[in-house]
């Protein structure tokens, strides 16, 4: 059988380099991990994270991707303002992991909870299984404590 150039080119090649069957080779390395009994956990079923046991269940969700931190904070506000006025209470806020030429818009979010919204808001942690989102709980206004001692 007459080759041509081409083909004889990618001949040669083939030749002078190894060719890896990964799919027998994945499966080589799936019966060594079967077989393994220091690797092999027996009767134990890998679970959530125990802090997102207690997470609760999101109602609404924010997408915050392209906004700069003070339209993110913007849109964070409306948006408790219309849970309350919808009667809905957990919000997932999707802030992504920080954009420096955005500045970092789940700081802003952080300091706004911990300032301006701590009355309206009862519960803010970062999602365990996903660090680029956050859930947030509206609950009852909290009065106001007066810091001064009488």
């Amino acid at each position: 059988m007459e080759y041509n150039e081409e083909e004889s080119l990618q001949l040669e090649w083939l030749k002078n380099h190894h060719i890896v069957d990964k799919d027998a080779e994945a499966a080589k390395n799936a019966k060594e991990f079967e077989n393994n009994p220091k690797i092999k956990q027996k009767g134990r079923k890998m679970g959530r994270n125990p802090a997102a046991w207690e997470m609760p269940n999101p109602e609404d969700e924010i997408d915050l991707h392209g906004m700069t931190a003070d339209e993110a904070a913007e849109a964070v506000e409306r948006r408790i303002d219309d849970l309350i006025i919808a009667g809905l209470s957990v919000l997932r806020i999707i802030h992504g992991g920080g954009n420096p030429s955005y500045g970092n818009v789940k700081k802003i979010i952080d300091r706004k909870v911990r300032s301006e919204w701590s009355n309206k808001v009862v519960y803010y942690r970062t999602e365990p299984d996903n660090a680029g989102s956050s859930i947030l709980k509206i609950g009852k206004p909290r009065p106001q404590i007066d810091k001064k001692r009488k």
